[in-house]
């Protein structure tokens, strides 16, 4: 819908003033001397002429009887045997009007008019007595002060004057003379000016506001340096505040304020008299899952993570700790104003358990300490309050399934110590030489071992030599004749003599051999029958 179909609305006030039809051939103007004026209708004499000429009153408005006035004859009608002929001011008014407005347009010169009605999508504005209509859009008037401007005067361009079978239809504005007037104002300001805003608009997330002239806007995260919750119940329409220019955006006619930039920020305080390490005392304002925070002063708060809460609690309850509103002693254990970053603690107010944790629990240490946690993947040992140490299922035994209860005392060695993290892993079976060592201390190649045999495949057997430590006889040193299939000539816990061939450190791996045994005694057996009969039992 174009601007000018509002027109319609008011075009039907024109008509008012002309309830009976116009006649062209008698239309005229004459001077006449206001003889009666009545509610309705006011009568003029006009030297030479017979007929009485009848005007509207409200178009005489300022006159009285007696007084001369210039009228226009539009029509005439018959009224108890008489005609009269129908005058009106305000059509040589309007006359007169439309050659101002043209004018006015062509010269793009600045009209006062005033605001007769609102309508839809803008108002309706009358001016050198016509009806110009102000969309929203070229109003610069804020929907909710709409109605307030009804009845008061606007200085306007007149934008666009269109004529149509209807009349004439005048398209008004008012945003180049408010931005005209804005970037003056603007011009006059500097950043870094303190200035009275008067508020024009509470918002949800800042205020909009008025200064000399020009518009600005303070953001909800520059009214104070603590967190502000609801602007509505601090500021209403017409407050004036004291505001700091932060940035001007003159393209945009907009200017930045800050009410927090009046005074100093809270966070530089802090940092010029309180440094990482120092003791301070501060309110408990919130308690949430991972923490509590806690304000040093309005405006800044810090983080008491919950690690932060003790040196022996692997799990906090913060609220067994703090209660919102407490007033409590911390330490600051990081400030970095710039970030508004400020964590703190109260585990820090004691002595850290881990302070010589290097020396204390080095590697190859071995610690005594008491089950404190069981968890199906190992258990959790304290060396001392605050100290823990990790045992993995894994380095509880180097043979069989050891089980640990809460309370039990326990010896280990310190396998790894992580410092960053707090964190010591341990290992009981590292106390004792592990059944791999043992087997290298007490076997060789060339020994000759009688073992039970723990596992027969196609590919070999396995034999137990020590607890942890199996030997591996392959198939093809199984036997000195030919074995299709091991099970057919070994069976499970038999005890074999094999020699030991090979062993293999890196991948902890021993190999035997029962042929090799076989075939010494067969060689042996042969040798003792040459020495005895002077021939061998393969030659018989």
């Amino acid at each position: 819908m174009s601007n000018f179909d509002y027109y319609e609305e008011f075009e039907a006030l024109l008509n008012e003033y002309m309830p009976v039809k116009e006649d062209e051939e008698i239309k005229s103007k004459v001077t006449g001397t206001i003889v009666n004026m009545d509610r309705n209708f006011t009568y003029l004499e006009v030297p030479g002429e017979p007929k009485a000429v009848r005007v509207r009153t409200e178009e005489l408005t300022g006159y009285s009887v007696g007084d001369e006035v210039e009228v226009l004859i539009m029509a005439q009608v018959e009224e108890n045997d008489s005609l009269i002929l129908i005058g009106s001011k305000r059509r040589i008014d309007m006359e007169i009007g439309a050659e101002k407005l043209v004018k006015a347009f062509e010269n793009h010169e600045i009209v006062t008019g005033k605001v007769s009605k609102r309508v839809k999508g803008g108002y309706i504005v009358e001016l050198f007595h016509q009806q110009g209509f102000l969309p929203n859009s070229l109003s610069e008037i804020s929907l909710e002060q709409g109605d307030s401007f009804v009845g008061k005067e606007l200085a306007v361009v007149v934008k666009e004057i269109k004529e149509d079978r209807k009349g004439k239809k005048i398209l008004l504005s008012r945003k180049e003379i408010v931005a005209a007037k804005e970037l003056e104002a603007i011009d006059k300001l500097t950043v870094g000016d303190v200035v009275k805003a008067t508020v024009l608009e509470v918002l949800d997330f800042g205020l909009t506001v008025k200064i000399d002239g020009a518009r600005g806007f303070i953001h909800i995260s520059e009214v104070d340096w603590k967190k502000t919750a609801d602007l509505h119940k601090l500021f209403k329409a017409g407050d004036v505040v004291e505001a700091k220019i932060i940035e001007i955006e003159r393209e945009k006619r907009n200017i930045k304020l800050s009410i927090k930039a009046l005074t100093k920020n809270p966070w530089d305080i802090v940092a010029e008299n309180n440094s990482v390490g120092q003791e301070i005392t501060g309110k408990v304002t919130r308690i949430v899952n991972y923490g509590a925070f806690v304000e040093l002063v309005p405006g800044v708060e810090g983080l008491i993570h919950s690690s932060d809460f003790s040196w022996t609690s692997k799990k906090v309850n913060v609220n067994n700790f703090v209660k919102v509103g407490d007033e409590i002693k911390v330490v600051i254990v990081e400030l970095a104003p710039k970030e508004r970053k400020l964590k703190l603690g109260i585990k820090q107010l004691s002595a850290n358990p881990w302070e010589n944790a290097e020396t204390k629990f080095a590697v190859g240490t071995t610690l005594t300490g008491t089950v404190v946690e069981v968890k199906p993947f190992g258990i959790f040992v304290q060396v001392e309050e605050g100290v823990d140490g990790f045992i993995h299922n894994s380095d509880f035994a180097w043979t069989g399934n050891k089980k640990y209860s809460k309370g039990d005392k326990v010896e280990f060695k310190v396998v790894e110590l992580n410092l960053e993290d707090q964190k010591i892993k341990g290992s009981i079976k590292d106390l004792t030489k592990s059944p791999w060592e043992t087997t290298l201390e007490n076997y060789k190649v060339g020994d000759r071992v009688e073992k039970e045999i723990k596992n027969i495949q196609d590919f070999g057997m396995f034999v137990k030599l020590e607890d942890g430590v199996d030997g591996f006889i392959p198939t093809q040193l199984a036997s000195k004749d030919f074995v299709k299939s091991l099970k057919d000539v070994f069976k499970l816990g038999q005890v074999v003599l094999a020699e030991i061939v090979e062993i293999d450190s890196e991948k902890k791996r021993i190999k035997l051999s029962i042929k090799k045994v076989q075939l010494e005694k067969e060689k042996n057996e042969n040798k003792e029958l040459i020495e005895k009969y002077g021939t061998s039992s393969s030659e018989e």
